[in-house]
């Protein structure tokens, strides 16, 4: 596994290098991709909560021209928390949220990309995982999205807005958006992937 993220990063890192000539050299026509005032104001038939950042959240963004919102809907056993990291031209403030997790002091017990099936819209997929810490744990699915590509793959989210700068000379806002839940009942994987589809569903067209 760690073999392939470094072929990968190399990868990326190759075709960075190839076009950033091609970059400073072309005037880049910025859209407007999916942003943070898209987010739903209500979720699973309750109202939003905006959550205050850490420190540590701030800081690891700012330098990059990165915004974060953190919001909770519900409350108890059945509380879902939504975390966005929003980027229009630097794709490394939405790194994969495992390195988050991981660099405070969660343990990854599940790591695998699932797919979700909405009878009304077409399928998607999402990356799924669950952490836990303390004895407490955590059942989180997150995926990337400009409003035109839908993703769960980190690599495919770079290279969509490669392409989209190296071939057409344009430039959307990314979110990385994050869904996750106490992992304490058996409803939990239904209520998870039933608020990643009424996101999706909420997008703009």
């Amino acid at each position: 596994m760690a073999t392939k993220i470094r072929i990968l990063l190399i990868l990326l890192l190759s075709i960075g290098l190839l076009l950033r000539v091609n970059f400073t050299q072309r005037s880049t026509l910025l859209l407007s991709g999916y942003t943070t005032a898209l987010l739903p104001k209500n979720l699973a038939g309750h109202s939003g909560e905006e959550l205050p950042l850490q420190p540590f959240e701030v800081a690891a963004l700012a330098p990059e021209g990165g915004q974060i919102v953190q919001r909770s809907y519900g409350n108890g056993d059945t509380i879902l928390w939504l975390t966005a990291v929003q980027s229009r031209d630097e794709w490394r403030v939405q790194h994969p949220p495992q390195l988050c997790y991981t660099s405070q002091g969660w343990i990854l017990e599940e790591q695998a990309r699932s797919t979700i099936r909405d009878p009304r819209a077409s399928s998607f997929h999402v990356q799924r995982m669950i952490a836990s810490k303390d004895g407490y744990r955590r059942l989180v699915y997150y995926f990337y999205t400009d409003g035109h590509y839908w993703t769960a793959s980190y690599f495919r989210r770079v290279m969509y807005a490669f392409l989209d700068r190296a071939i057409y000379a344009q430039a959307r806002t990314w979110m990385l958006i994050q869904i996750s839940t106490p992992l304490s009942d058996p409803d939990a994987e239904t209520r998870v992937a039933s608020a990643c589809i009424e996101l999706v569903n909420q997008a703009p067209k």
